[in-house]
C-alpha cells in the first residue's frame, strides 16, 4: 500500500525526482454519534443544517470533500421513537427515518453501522431506512443473519453493502488517486439478526485486499477507543481512523494511525485536510476540530427538513397525550444531563429523576437507575417543558422494585459506579454514597434483603455487564401507579412529569 512509505523517504523522492510533490489535496469532514437533528443547549451548540454549512463552506475551498459519520445516528431520540403515518396510510415507527431524511439534505457520502443502529428490532425496518439513504453505507465484520439462519451482507439498493468503499479523486493538476474507506462496528448489540466477525481480523482481512487499490485508506470504526488502539496497533499502516461510539471529543496516536472522534450530536466535527502525492507515497493528514454554534448559519435545504421533522413531533406527542410546549418545572439553578457528566458522575438531574421514582415508589432501600436512560445531552435552564422530559428519556420504559440479596445488590452497584463508568451502564444513585457504597450509611449485609426500585431495562438484565440481574425479577411491573391522589402512567417519563409539576420549581 503506497500510503505506508515512512516521510522520509518522501522527502528522499522529493529531493531526487523534481517531478514528485505534486500531492493530490481532499477534506474528510467527520461526524459521530448524532442522535438529535436540531441545536442543543437553547439553540446554541449542534445542528445538522449548521454542519451543512460547514460542508458547502468546505466544498468552496476544496471540490474533494468526503463526509462521514462513523455510525450511531438511526437511534437512539425521542423522535425516533415515534410514529407517523406513511404514504400508504399506515401507522409507521419513524426509527430514524428523521436523521436519513436530513442526512440526504445535507449531503453525506459514508456511515457504517453502530451499534444503536441494531436498536431497531425489525430488521425489514432497518433494511428500509438503509434503502431510503442517498449516501453509502459500508461494514467489513457485520452481516445479517436470516431467518432461515443463513448470513449475507445487509443490502442498500439491490446490492450488498460492501465491506470497503473505492472513492476516486482528481487533484487540481490532473493527478487521481483512490481513497479506500472501511467501516467495522464493535459487537455490543447482541440482537438475533446481527452476526458479528472479530474485529481485528475481519478488518485485516478487508483491508489486504483494498490495500493494493488503493493510495490512502481511512477507517470508518464505531468502537471503544481501547479497541481502536487496539486494531491500529494489531493492523498498522492505515494513517487515519474517523471514530466513534465515544461521546467526548479526542485524538491520538497509535503509530502512524491518527485516531479521531467529535463530540456527539455534532457539537464538533472534525476536519481533516489530506495531502497524498500517488508517486512518491507521501501522505499528509492536517486535523483540526471544528466547534458547531450559533455563529454557523442554517443551510436552508437541510433547515427546511429539521423544521418538517420538528412540527410533526409535536403533532405525534400531542396525539400521545402530552402538552410538548407545557412548563412543568422552573429553575433556579442549571440542570446538568450532558453525557460526559451524567455517565461519570452524581449529577442534580439524576437525583431529580431519583427523587421522583422515590414519590411514585417510597420505602426502597436504593434507588438508581442507568445513566443511559438519560439521553439529552444538553444542561436546562430556565423552564422545563414536557418536551424537555421526553427528549431526556427517549426510550420511556416501566420503574420497577425488586427484592435483592446484600450480595447481589453489592455486585450491581460495583458493577453500575465501577465497572461501568463512563458508559450508559453506570449508575445514577439514591441513598447510596457512590464512594463507599454504604446504604444509608450503613454497610451492605451479604445475607440481608434489600428493596431497591430501578428501570425495568435494567431490572431484566439488559444492561452492560448487568445481565445477572434478569434471574431477579419476575416481569410484574404496574402499568399504572398510585401517586398521592393522583394514578400516573407507569413510565418514567410520566413518573418524572408528575414529580416536576408537584414541586413546581428546584
Amino acid at each position: 500500500m503506497r500510503n505506508t512509505f515512512f516521510a522520509f523517504v518522501a522527502l528522499f523522492c522529493l529531493a531526487t525526482f523534481p517531478l514528485f510533490g505534486q500531492p493530490v489535496e481532499f477534506i474528510v469532514l467527520q461526524m459521530n454519534d448524532v442522535y438529535e437533528i436540531a441545536p442543543l443547549e437553547g439553540g446554541k451548540a449542534g445542528g445538522l443544517a449548521r454542519v451543512a454549512t460547514v460542508r458547502q463552506e468546505l466544498l468552496k475551498e476544496n471540490p474533494n470533500v468526503i463526509t462521514v459519520l462513523a455510525g450511531d445516528f438511526l437511534s437512539p431520540s425521542f423522535l425516533g421513537t415515534m410514529r407517523f403515518e406513511n404514504e400508504a396510510g399506515e401507522q409507521e415507527k419513524i426509527a430514524g427515518l428523521q436523521m436519513i431524511e436530513t442526512l440526504n439534505a445535507m449531503g453525506l457520502d459514508y456511515v457504517t453501522f453502530g451499534n444503536h443502529e441494531f436498536d431497531i428490532k425489525d430488521p425489514d425496518v432497518l433494511a428500509k431506512r438503509i434503502a431510503q439513504s442517498d449516501f453509502q453505507w459500508t461494514v467489513c465484520n457485520a452481516q445479517r443473519v436470516m431467518a432461515d439462519g443463513q448470513k449475507r451482507p445487509f443490502r442498500q439498493g439491490g446490492a450488498s453493502i460492501p465491506p470497503y468503499i473505492l472513492h476516486p479523486i482528481k487533484g487540481e493538476n490532473g493527478q487521481e488517486i483512490t481513497v479506500g474507506i472501511l467501516g467495522v462496528v464493535l459487537p455490543f448489540n447482541q440482537i438475533e439478526y446481527v452476526d458479528y466477525a472479530p474485529v481485528n481480523e475481519a478488518f485485516a482481512a478487508t483491508l489486504k485486499e483494498l490495500s493494493p487499490q488503493a493510495d490512502f485508506v481511512m477507517g470508518i470504526t464505531h468502537l471503544n477507543v481501547d479497541e481502536d488502539e487496539a486494531l491500529a496497533a494489531a493492523v498498522p499502516g492505515v494513517p487515519l481512523f474517523t471514530g466513534g461510539h465515544e461521546h467526548a471529543n479526542l485524538s491520538r496516536y497509535v503509530g502512524t494511525t491518527r485516531i479521531t472522534k467529535a463530540d456527539a450530536n455534532a457539537k464538533t466535527v472534525y476536519v481533516h485536510r489530506v495531502k497524498v502525492d500517488p508517486d512518491c507515497g507521501m501522505v499528509s493528514v492536517n486535523s483540526t476540530l471544528r466547534t458547531i454554534d450559533d455563529s454557523i448559519a442554517d443551510e436552508p435545504k437541510t433547515l427546511a427538513v429539521v423544521n418538517k421533522w420538528l412540527d410533526r413531533a409535536f403533532e405525534v406527542m400531542e396525539g400521545m397525550g402530552y402538552e410538548p410546549e407545557k412548563e412543568v418545572l422552573r429553575l433556579n439553578e442549571t440542570l446538568v444531563c450532558k453525557e460526559s457528566a451524567v455517565r461519570t458522575s452524581q449529577t442534580n438531574f439524576g437525583q431529580l429523576t431519583l427523587a421522583a421514582l422515590e414519590d411514585a415508589m417510597p420505602g426502597a432501600d436504593v434507588y438508581f437507575i442507568n445513566s443511559g436512560t438519560m439521553r439529552l445531552d444538553d444542561n436546562l435552564d430556565g423552564l422545563v417543558t414536557e418536551y424537555d422530559v421526553l427528549r431526556t428519556y427517549p426510550f420511556g420504559g416501566k420503574v420497577v422494585r425488586v427484592s435483592l440479596t446484600g450480595k447481589v445488590l453489592q455486585r450491581a452497584l460495583e458493577t453500575g459506579l465501577m465497572t461501568n463508568y463512563g458508559e450508559g451502564g453506570y449508575f445514577q444513585v439514591r441513598q447510596v454514597d457512590p464512594t463507599t457504597l454504604t446504604v444509608k450509611g450503613e454497610v451492605i449485609d451479604p445475607g440481608k434483603s434489600y428493596s431497591v426500585v430501578l428501570p425495568e431495562f435494567v431490572a431484566r438484565g439488559l444492561e452492560a455487564n448487568l445481565d445477572f440481574l434478569g434471574q431477579y425479577y419476575d416481569g410484574s411491573g404496574p402499568d399504572d401507579l398510585k401517586v398521592g391522589e393522583d394514578t400516573v402512567r407507569n413510565d418514567i417519563r410520566d413518573l418524572v412529569i408528575h414529580y416536576m409539576l408537584k414541586i413546581g420549581e428546584y
